[in-house]
């Protein structure tokens, strides 16, 4: 027989299910993309005109727009309770669960001074892989380099060491691939291999069979190993160390002194994907709806959403005056 304790806890899910913060912020997610999917029809948010669009695709083309023909009022209650979300996450509902810890690494910022090798020796000579983290024209990239001490290594793609890389940002912007380590595992090695096919192939001198043997030897005698290293000791959260992408990096109040420009926004911005990932979980994945920490987190995470949604009308409801207004 459940104790009484237990059957207090059940009794009190089911009290929750109308007015708890979890069940709010989804009400208000709804609303919220409703409010998205009228900008759209109204031609503000760009050239979304339609309902088969994916949450994602209106999402990207309302931050687009934010703070421009998207003219929003941010307050200082919004940024507190956006603040509060974060630290809320940070320290207490995402810690005690590695799974949702790396389901969120994608909504923290890059590490600057990001680096790492990984290397195996056989037969006295070094195979090495490096990654490090820069940034070019603003954007971020992770450059990648393999060297190799063999004769044959040299001799196959004309230098000691490959050099590649990847732009990190549109990463991120455009696909999954740092909620899974594999992933981010699979796009090194891949931008290795294509760099080397390149090598190999602007060399005239070498027939088919030729290009493939180079391409079998990086693949059988190189990357092979370095995979296996890179599974076991590629550090995810070294290129994210938790921190949000804007000037509250190392935040642990909710005062923000001196604040940089464009903080507003970023925070905005910020906050906006960091939603989209709570939507997610609450449709993907089970948490238990009357862990305080959770609803702490859900509560001013529907705040900030509300302020939002509120905004969006307003701002819908300011455009169908003006129109009135003109057709008078």
């Amino acid at each position: 027989m459940p104790s009484k304790n237990i059957g207090e806890k059940y009794l009190n899910w089911l009290s929750l299910i109308e007015t708890d913060y979890i069940t709010m912020f989804i009400k208000t997610w709804f609303t919220f993309l409703a409010s998205l999917q009228e900008l759209a029809n109204q031609g503000i948010i760009n050239n979304i005109n339609n309902t088969n669009k994916e949450d994602r695709q209106i999402l990207e083309g309302y931050k687009s727009k934010l703070f421009e023909d998207i003219s929003i009022q941010i307050d200082d209650d919004f940024k507190k309770n956006v603040l509060k979300a974060y630290l809320q996450a940070k320290e207490y509902a995402l810690s005690s669960d590695n799974f949702l810890k790396d389901y969120f690494e994608i909504f923290y910022s890059y590490n600057e001074t990001y680096s790492q090798e990984f290397e195996y020796t056989y037969k006295g000579k070094t195979t090495k892989l490096t990654l490090t983290f820069f940034v070019n024209s603003r954007e971020k990239h992770i450059k990648i380099v393999l060297e190799d001490e063999r004769r044959k290594f040299k001799d196959f793609f004309a230098e000691q060491k490959i050099e590649t890389g990847f732009n990190l940002s549109e990463e991120v912007k455009n696909s999954r691939i740092f909620e899974e380590k594999a992933m981010l595992i699979n796009k090194i090695l891949s931008v290795v291999r294509q760099k080397a096919q390149t090598i190999v192939d602007n060399n005239s001198r070498l027939n088919d069979r030729g290009k493939q043997r180079r391409i079998n030897f990086l693949n059988d005698e190189c990357l092979k190993d370095i995979k296996r290293k890179l599974d076991e000791e590629l550090d995810i959260k070294s290129i994210f160390p938790l921190k949000p992408n804007n000037a509250i990096a190392n935040l642990s109040t909710l005062e923000v002194s001196n604040k940089p420009q464009l903080f507003d926004e970023d925070l905005t911005k910020w906050f906006i994907d960091f939603a989209y990932k709570l939507r997610n979980i609450l449709f993907h994945f089970i948490i238990d709806p009357m862990d305080k920490d959770w609803q702490l987190l859900f509560k001013h995470a529907y705040l900030a959403l509300k302020h939002l949604t509120e905004e969006n009308i307003r701002l819908l409801q300011e455009r169908g005056a003006e129109n009135d207004n003109s057709n008078v």
